[in-house]
């Protein structure tokens, strides 16, 4: 078993059908997988094994996909790292992943901090430096490669993704060929992606959402992947219509901004499947886009240490609102504080457990015995079930509000202001209240040219839900604090207190 042979089966049975797009160049499955052979060959050269983790430190560019598949070949595992991170974020995340070899661009190498800041760091390698490297992408031929891929045992770990970044130190979870296997299987079922489908990417490749869902599912499915280093509305709006895309993926925040740009509208006939992650699609978004393009926008539901995919918003019953059923043989039960499961219909922490859950955090075992409770995992989600079975999230625990000893879930707010007219964006959090001990305050950014005040929007809300749960304060911001994948950092709205003048 190895992740690996994804592009080796392309190559054997759709040689001279395009991989990948990137910009005005293109690769063929055979072109593609010649370049991972070739950087198998050069790794395995440098004494690179299967006993080593190397870290990829990069944008988004066809490197990224050779280096990865090619480091996965030779049964090593990667360390994907955010090309976000600056110097120190970067020491501890090597550190930490006990990476034997770091490969990175002139671009990002200002951020490297010293040799002697690590303790198994044996080498770094520098794109355009590096002869091999460097000449990954040219396109002329020559003797092909090959390397037969290790046969790894199914838990071997294949890929370490750090997460809870945004809320602590982040920890490596460790994914095995069987887990990114199982779900690029899930995703490709489920979605029914076939050879012909393209997939647009602009997600950074180092997340769980593009790197595993996306990548790793297009590449299973021997479909063709448009990749972009981030998003450009223009650049993206004309590779829809250039490389014919068929499947898009975004967060919500980007669907905002196409729905509220209908000149680029006519350009999106050619996507016949759309795709939301990363934090949950507001109810109100997918209805407008139902409304304007006559597609749905599926979600599901998933996170890094589920290698992605744990329910699914299903093409032939598709539920607004919902993130879908539990999807293949992955389980999902609904549990209270003490871990006993809640009737049908309640809110509870989230649990999971199958095929496509990890092994474990790399190195902390403490940690992984916290998360990981007789085969299940907790997710740290409220969710609740519906009678047929549909998962519907309420929000995470830690984002919990309580105000005045009342439960509130900013989650709730929020699907109320994207009912109003002026609103584009919002976020929800609680800020410290003498009074309440937490007061509900809503960030919001306006649709471009529209008007509201903090007195409308307070009212708007107390009239469609419980008074309680209505802001009590609005900061109108022109910018709302994100992370790289487009989630809204709601642990940075908390330290806001001024925001634009009140409208």
């Amino acid at each position: 078993m190895n992740l690996s042979n994804t592009t080796a089966r392309g190559a054997d049975f759709f040689g001279n059908r395009k991989a990948l797009v990137y910009g005005t160049t293109s690769y063929t499955y055979r072109e593609l997988n010649d370049r991972v052979n070739k950087v198998a060959n050069y790794l395995r050269g440098l004494g690179i094994s299967t006993d080593d983790r190397v870290a990829i430190y990069l944008t988004n560019r066809p490197e990224w996909i050779m280096l990865y598949y090619g480091i996965i070949r030779i049964g090593a595992a990667v360390v994907c790292i955010s090309a976000a991170y600056k110097s120190l974020e970067l020491e501890h995340l090597i550190d930490d992943s006990q990476s034997s070899l770091l490969i990175t661009s002139e671009e990002l190498c200002p951020n490297i901090p010293e040799r002697d800041k690590f303790t198994h760091l044996k080498d770094v390698l520098i794109l355009q430096e590096d002869d091999i490297l460097a000449s990954l992408c040219e396109k002329e031929g020559g003797e092909r490669e090959r390397v037969a891929p290790v046969d790894c045992a199914p838990d071997d770990v294949c890929v370490i993704l750090y997460t809870g970044g945004t809320t602590g130190i982040p920890k490596g979870a460790m994914l095995t060929h069987q887990n990114l296997l199982y779900t690029s299987q899930n995703v490709c079922y489920h979605e029914g992606m076939v050879p012909d489908d393209g997939l647009l990417c602009f997600m950074p490749l180092n997340h769980v959402f593009a790197g595993c869902h996306i990548m790793n599912s297009c590449f299973y499915s021997c479909a063709t992947l448009v990749l972009h280093k981030s998003f450009e509305m223009d650049e993206i709006v004309a590779s829809i219509g250039t490389n014919k895309v068929t499947r898009f993926y975004a967060v919500p925040t980007v669907y905002i901004r196409l729905l509220n740009n209908p000149e680029c509208h006519r350009h999106l006939a050619s996507i016949r499947y759309c795709f939301s992650a990363a934090t949950s699609m507001p109810s109100e978004i997918v209805r407008q886009w139902k409304d304007t393009f006559g597609l749905s926008i599926h979600e599901a539901y998933g996170m890094t240490e589920t290698s992605s995919m744990v329910t699914f918003n299903h093409i032939y019953r598709h539920k607004v609102g919902s993130v879908g059923t539990p999807a293949g043989v992955v389980e999902v039960r609904i549990v209270d504080g003490d871990g006993k499961e809640v009737p049908q219909g309640e809110s509870g922490e989230i649990i999971i457990r199958g095929p496509n859950v990890m092994k474990g955090y790399f190195n902390r075992p403490e940690e992984t015995a916290a998360a990981m409770e007789h085969g299940w995992l907790r997710s740290g989600d409220v969710g609740r079930l519906d009678e047929e079975g549909y998962l519907y999230i309420v929000d995470r625990i830690k984002d919990m509000i309580i105000s005045g000893g009342l439960n509130v879930y900013p989650t709730e707010v929020e699907e109320v202001l994207y009912t109003h007219e002026a609103v584009e964006e919002c976020g929800v959090a609680g800020t410290p209240h003498e009074e309440y001990g937490e007061a509900v305050t809503a960030f919001i950014r306006l649709k471009e040219g529209r008007t509201v005040t903090e007195e409308e929007l307070i009212r708007f809300c107390k009239e469609k839900m419980a008074s309680y749960k209505a802001p009590k304060k609005v900061i109108f911001m022109e910018e709302l604090p994100k992370t790289p994948q487009g989630k809204i950092l709601k642990r940075e709205l908390k330290t806001y207190r001024h925001g634009l003048p009140n409208r």
